[in-house]
């Protein structure tokens, strides 16, 4: 089926208009925080080559690190959702920069790694969970009614972040050191600041501050916003659909991290250089680039569905995991692998927080992107492992990728079912059709 991208781009401007030009503003800022903050987590692998040569300590204490590092970004999405819900998104971005600034400059000074637990890992990868969080949800109060071509523009920043920061990494050791590398990165980070400070709380977001925490002090905020938030998870996870999507959520994590920690090794085994290898991660973000764009834009077709698309590229991903064998004979190969896997799980990421605004209204939105989030990091944090575990019991190292394929079928599984459990009546109104377009 065709995709009309001029009449979607003729409403999507239409719907900007309506909220101002001011809307370009936040979605050129949404985009570079995206690119310059949460995309890092896919330069961990070089960061963990750097910290071996610089620390020398053992190779499962030094990965704990990375991969502490790589699942903050999610894992504290409901921290996030806090912050907004007490004070709103600009607050959440800014305080991301600080706080991904603070953790890179102070990693300059460590010498021992231990000491980057919570420089690197909990410092910088909490702001890395700050920033994506606010630059996603501010997107939801300015475009909620486009949210998904919106969320498409947005992502496209990380999906250029993946392409760049492994590279960009690199270079920094190479010419910097080890140190002057993490103080480097504290400085480009910070630029998250000035994003945020773009990022005016629309007419939504202040009315719903002032209606519950209006006139309050700030402890009474802090009370106030707390429980909130906790009322807010509570009614959130009573809806079945709500569960049902984050289960997807999980078993993605648990496939894509599976995917980008093993897929080099997997490479270099079969008889690839570290470069082409490495070559392969970056080629994932060409094709995560296109996918984040595209998939925005056919999301928004409501002859299509976003649901629709979540399942079916997560689908298509699960046959290709199973069939990568086929794909380490040569270089062009591997990279086209490389190319596929960025291009069936990039535009998941659009999708995710597109598809939980349909599930729930607006006023849960942020909780709702937090729960998801967090779901997103724990499958970060344990897929690995997981697969890693695997791969020793059974001495073959394409059981991670069976594990992974599993992961990536289970997610088209959760789906499908919600999308029965919650088919529609049919409706003739483009009102009750966009209503239920996750169903």
């Amino acid at each position: 089926m065709l995709i009309n991208l001029g009449h979607t781009a003729g409403v999507f401007t239409t719907r900007m208009n309506e909220e101002g030009m001011y809307s370009w503003v936040v979605l050129g800022a949404s985009f570079t925080t995206l690119l310059i903050g949460p995309s890092i987590t896919y330069a961990t692998g070089v960061f963990l080559v750097a910290m071996l040569k610089e620390f020398e300590e053992d190779l499962v204490l030094t990965t704990w690190v990375g991969s502490t590092f790589g699942c903050m970004f999610a894992l504290a999405g409901p921290v996030a959702s806090v912050i907004i819900n007490m004070f709103d998104c600009r607050t959440c971005v800014v305080m991301s920069g600080v706080l991904m600034m603070t953790g890179f400059a102070t990693s300059f000074l460590v010498t021992d790694i231990r000491f980057l637990f919570l420089t690197f890992s909990l410092v910088a990868g909490l702001g890395m969970s700050l920033a994506g969080t606010g630059a996603i949800v501010v997107l939801g109060y300015y475009f909620h009614e486009n949210a998904a071509i919106a969320s498409s523009i947005c992502f496209t920043g990380a999906g250029i972040g993946i392409f760049v920061h492994p590279a960009l990494v690199q270079f920094l050791l190479e010419t910097y050191g080890f140190h002057g590398a993490y103080l480097i990165m504290g400085g480009i980070t910070f630029h998250a600041c000035a994003a945020g400070m773009l990022m005016r709380p629309p007419v939504a977001e202040r009315t719903r501050k002032q209606h519950v925490l209006g006139g309050q002090t700030l402890r009474n905020k802090i009370l106030l916003s707390m429980c909130g938030t906790s009322t807010m998870i509570f009614s959130v996870i009573q809806n079945v659909s709500f569960l049902l999507f984050v289960g997807g959520i999980l078993c993605f994590a648990l496939a894509v991290s599976t995917q980008y920690q093993f897929l080099p090794e997997f490479f270099i085994t079969q008889g690839s250089t570290l470069e082409e290898a490495s070559f392969v991660v970056s080629a994932s973000g060409v094709g995560s680039i296109f996918s984040r764009f595209l998939v925005g834009f056919a999301a928004s077709d409501e002859r299509i569905g976003g649901a629709t698309i979540f399942s079916s590229i997560n689908g298509i991903m699960a046959v290709f995991a199973f069939l990568l064998p086929l794909f380490k004979s040569s270089t062009y190969p591997r990279i086209a692998y490389g190319i596929i896997l960025g291009l069936y799980t990039g535009g998941t990421w659009v999708l995710m927080a597109t598809l939980t605004l349909d599930i729930l209204d607006l006023q849960n939105f942020a909780t709702g992107v937090g729960i998801g989030r967090f779901l997103c990091g724990a499958g970060f944090l344990v897929g690995p492992p997981i697969a890693g575990t695997m791969m020793e019991q059974s001495g073959d190292n394409n059981s991670a990728f069976l594990f992974s394929g599993a992961m990536f079928f289970g997610n088209c599984v959760w789906v499908s079912v919600n999308s029965e459990e919650e088919s529609p009546e049919p409706s003739d109104t483009l009102q009750d059709t966009r209503a239920c377009r996750y169903c």
